[in-house]
């Protein structure tokens, strides 16, 4: 994205699967650099279960406005976050959906030029636990757009899980990076 405009994204998923997180995780790299951020979370009462998302807009410049109406980008982490927010991605835009709780995505949705299918769940399982599958696309979704430096993530991921035991920092890590490799072979 370094080419000075603003990017709108919105992340969804169900709570629990570490949505407001990856909003954070982003959010912070991209503070960091410099970049001018809005971060807006949403989530239903029931919380752990229930449905979950964040709008999250960064830019060189001012944002006006934190609420994502036309996103840039989806990042959708189960089916009903595809059927409730799939017709708010801007054509031409990215489309990252988690396969392993994403069965049907409409066929090319607003003319969506892109669209990435990224085992997270599963791949998260294989590394050890599934509660990085939202790292794990994070790591796609930086890899896919150049939104921000790894560098950057690494760090506000290290930052976040400072006082954790370092065997979850390591797996945190690992997952970023699986993500990262799994967008550069769907993107070749």
């Amino acid at each position: 994205m370094n080419d000075g405009r603003e990017h709108r994204l919105i992340i969804a998923g169900f709570g629990g699967q570490g949505i407001l997180t990856t909003g954070k995780l982003l959010c912070t790299a991209a503070l960091n650099e410099g970049k001018e951020v809005t971060y807006m979370p949403a989530y239903g009462t029931e919380v752990r279960g229930g449905t979950a998302n964040c709008h999250v807009v960064i830019s060189d410049s001012r944002i006006f406005s934190p609420l994502v109406e036309n996103a840039d980008s989806l990042l959708i982490m189960n089916q009903l976050s595809m059927e409730r927010f799939g017709e708010r991605l801007k054509e031409e835009g990215l489309l990252l959906t988690n396969s392993s709780l994403v069965e049907e995505v409409p066929d090319n949705p607003a003319g969506t030029s892109r669209h990435m299918s990224i085992p997270a769940t599963g791949r998260a399982a294989e590394l050890g636990n599934v509660v990085v599958a939202n790292v794990l696309m994070l790591g796609a979704y930086v890899h896919s757009t150049n939104i921000c430096r790894d560098k950057s993530v690494l760090e506000a991921l290290e930052g976040a899980l400072s006082d954790k035991a370092q065997e979850l920092l390591d797996l945190n890590m690992k997952a970023y990076e699986t993500g990262a490799e799994l967008a550069a072979v769907n993107a070749g």
